[in-house]
């Protein structure tokens, strides 16, 4: 019996390390491995080598990296905008055109409060108004047509006023109210017989102006704008008719830039209105 009973424990263990046979059936219990049956194919199993993954991952991150610092250092550096110390002492206030004061190309109104039905007669090409109030309050203008319609609303200031601005109507009778409750000055000057501006020019300033006229075909403009959050420039470009003026400058903030202006009617002229202070430079 001893004997028999040392045979039946020799084949058991042998079953449990061989489950299966040589033909593949199964034979004997399957061993426990941490609570898990045993699968001879864990023994077969071989982690995949990924060596070639992470060279391709290294590659593409390379290229990235390089591509990122070529951006970031490929673009030339902006020039500061910046107004020479000595040139601030030539601050001007809105540009008037040097015309005398007895001329026929000036229509000249002037009161001390609110006035209405001011005529004025335009001539169908680009003239400009001139606006100065020593106003406390509100200062307003309203431009009517020979019919009574609004044509425009030139001016919407609060406080001392001294602006220059484009006035493009028909040819006709306009009809001018204002709001001001001080000393006020209304000019409507027509700038088609006033000379070229010789150049170089240059204009230090800031708010609403009009420049010019000026001669083409060709100029370099040079502008530099200096404003704070939420102040705005825009410039364009009027040729003396009342179609669109052409945009050149719209910008949001603080700018020193050149610009070729290559292909300019004979004479121009250059209307500028930004919430800081900006300097202007013509040249052939």
């Amino acid at each position: 019996m001893r004997l028999d009973n040392l045979l039946n424990r020799l084949m058991a263990r042998r079953f449990r390390r061989s489950p299966t046979r040589a033909d593949g059936e199964f034979e004997g219990s399957m061993t426990m491995r941490k609570g898990r049956p045993y699968d001879p194919a864990w023994d077969l199993w071989r982690p995949q080598r990924r060596w070639t993954g992470v060279v391709a991952s290294a590659i593409v991150c390379s290229i990235f990296l390089g591509v990122v610092a070529f951006h970031y250092t490929s673009k030339p550096t902006p020039p500061v905008a910046t107004i020479a110390p000595g040139a601030q002492s030539q601050l001007k206030g809105a540009y008037f055109p040097p015309v005398a004061p007895n001329s026929k190309d000036i229509q000249r109104v002037s009161g001390t409060k609110s006035t209405s039905a001011i005529n004025f007669t335009t001539t169908g090409k680009l003239m400009i108004w001139y606006f100065q109030c020593a106003c406390r309050a509100n200062f307003g203008v309203l431009v009517h047509d020979s019919k009574g319609a609004v044509l425009d609303v030139p001016a919407n200031q609060v406080g001392r006023t001294v602006i220059s601005m484009p006035a493009r109507y028909p040819q006709g009778k306009l009809s001018v109210n204002v709001i001001a409750d001080g000393q006020w000055t209304i000019s409507l000057i027509d700038p088609t017989n006033l000379p070229s501006l010789p150049l170089p020019y240059e204009y230090l300033s800031g708010g609403l102006s009009v420049l010019g006229p000026f001669s083409g075909p060709s100029a370099q403009l040079s502008t530099v704008f200096l404003g704070g959050v939420g102040k705005h420039f825009v410039m364009t470009i009027s040729d003396g008719t009342l179609y669109k003026p052409m945009l050149l400058y719209y910008e949001s903030q603080t700018f020193d830039r050149p610009m070729n202006l290559p292909k300019l009617p004979p004479r121009y002229w250059l209307i500028i209105n930004g919430n800081g202070l900006w300097q202007v430079k013509v040249k052939k």
